[in-house]
């Protein structure tokens, strides 16, 4: 009988150690991100429409960077500091796009947003809706704004926040 009980107590110790491992989510909790990326443009295709057509083109592309947290103080907002950036994007030929974008923090941790923006004479400006995500963003809910300005054809600023909730 002894064995067995030992074999028990050693199969909970594992069992509690293995939920335990598992990454923390914060139950309830709500914040406000605040930040600032860098990208670079990796891929970009224009379509021209045909002559005398009003929209003249459209176009999508596929840039990357990292992004900077420079606000909220939760652990949700601090694990996006130099996390990986991943943005995809089709615009019209009046100035209306969308986009997906994809955080991925330095944990495997995948944070998922879609955008819709306006051209501006420095680049674009816009809403956010943060979709959910992978790892400890589960779950995670929000809204914001963008502001994106072209530094040259290639490298691009986004001012980017958004007040976030997980369940």
């Amino acid at each position: 009988m002894y064995a067995t009980e030992k074999k028990a107590r050693f199969l909970g110790s594992v069992l509690l150690a293995a939920l335990l491992a598992q990454p923390m989510i914060a139950s309830a909790d709500k914040g406000h991100f605040q930040g600032h990326a860098v990208l670079q443009s990796v891929n970009f295709t224009q379509y021209m429409a045909q002559e005398g057509h009003p929209l003249k083109s459209a176009y999508a592309g596929e840039m990357d960077g990292l992004i900077f947290h420079n606000g909220g103080g939760s652990s949700l907002d601090r694990m996006l500091d130099k996390a990986h950036y991943h943005l995809v994007y089709a615009s019209d030929g009046l100035g209306n796009g969308k986009c997906s974008k994809t955080f991925t923090t330095k944990d495997g941790s995948k944070l998922f947003a879609s955008c819709l923006g306006r051209a501006t004479p420095t680049g674009s400006t816009g809403s956010v809706t943060i979709l959910g995500g992978t790892g400890v963003f589960e779950g995670i809910t929000g809204k914001g704004k963008f502001d994106f300005y072209g530094v040259t054809d290639r490298v691009f600023w986004d001012d980017i926040g958004w007040d976030w909730e997980t369940p």
